[in-house]
């Protein structure tokens, strides 16, 4: 099916994009989320959804989609299972149908297993899960999308949101730090391979953030609200990587000391 949706494309001469790049401005586009009914996907609607032309969102439970779509009336709502392949496919061809002006993707959604390896309750099933979800589907939908966001021959934007555990993992949820890992760097790669082209990757890498995947967990949490924010304000202002919150850390200390960023992330 995603041969339906990308055409070989040869990069044009560069003078076709002259004006086209600059700095992202987010008002009165069509925008894409996935995980956009709670966490920092619900704050990322809330906080766009007054400026924006309209809001197309992802998510698993439909009663959380019906209740966002009534909060938000320029909001379309699309029910979808990330981690199947097929109804992944099924869902893209029906919104690259109804919604051909998307010109901004959030990869958000994410889900994570505490558990290590070790432990009794381990679930074997869950490492496939979390590789479908973290770092599967966002590949995939920036492959559906790609030939959509290349047709506009305008700005456009896809935006996949990591952790700074992909720089240094915790001791736990080994799975989530690979998957988020993995992302950073296709992220990297992918952006490379658009350099070319009107259309801008960003990656956003996150605290740890007071979301219902890390309620119990952790402390010092930023809010949705806050970790929306400084995600908007880092597209607006093209910076290609946004350290969010107490994520800005990371690179300074690793500087100083890569063993002790380590040890902090360790312990998670």
């Amino acid at each position: 099916m995603i041969n339906n949706f990308l055409q070989p494309y040869n990069s044009p001469p560069l003078s076709l994009y002259t004006g086209l790049h600059g700095n992202m401005n987010l008002q009165d586009k069509t925008l894409l989320i996935t995980g956009g009914t709670s966490g920092i996907g619900y704050a990322l609607v809330k906080q766009l959804s007054s400026t924006s032309k309209s809001i197309v969102v992802i998510a698993r439970n439909p009663v959380h989609l019906e209740k966002l779509k009534n909060e938000f009336p320029n909001v379309h709502i699309y029910k979808c299972a990330l981690a199947n392949k097929i109804d992944l496919e099924k869902t893209f061809s029906e919104i690259i149908n109804n919604h051909p002006d998307i010109s901004v993707v959030i990869n958000n959604a994410g889900i994570q297993a505490t558990p290590t390896f070790l432990d009794k309750d381990f679930n074997f099933d869950s490492i496939e899960n979390e590789i479908s979800v973290n770092l599967m589907a966002p590949i995939r939908i920036c492959a559906l999308m790609l030939g959509p966001l290349l047709n506009l021959k305008a700005p456009a934007a896809i935006v996949n949101i990591t952790s700074g555990l992909g720089l240094y993992p915790k001791k736990n949820s080994a799975v989530y730090c690979a998957t988020k890992a993995g992302l950073r760097n296709f992220t990297q790669s992918f952006r490379y391979q658009l350099e070319e082209t009107p259309i801008k990757v960003f990656e956003a890498i996150m605290p740890l953030v007071d979301t219902p995947m890390t309620h119990g967990r952790g402390k010092g949490k930023i809010s949705p609200d806050s970790a929306a924010e400084a995600i908007i304000k880092g597209i607006e202002n093209d910076d290609e990587e946004i350290f969010v919150g107490k994520a800005k850390l990371i690179p300074l200390v690793a500087r100083i000391s890569p063993t002790l960023m380590a040890a902090i992330m360790k312990a998670g």
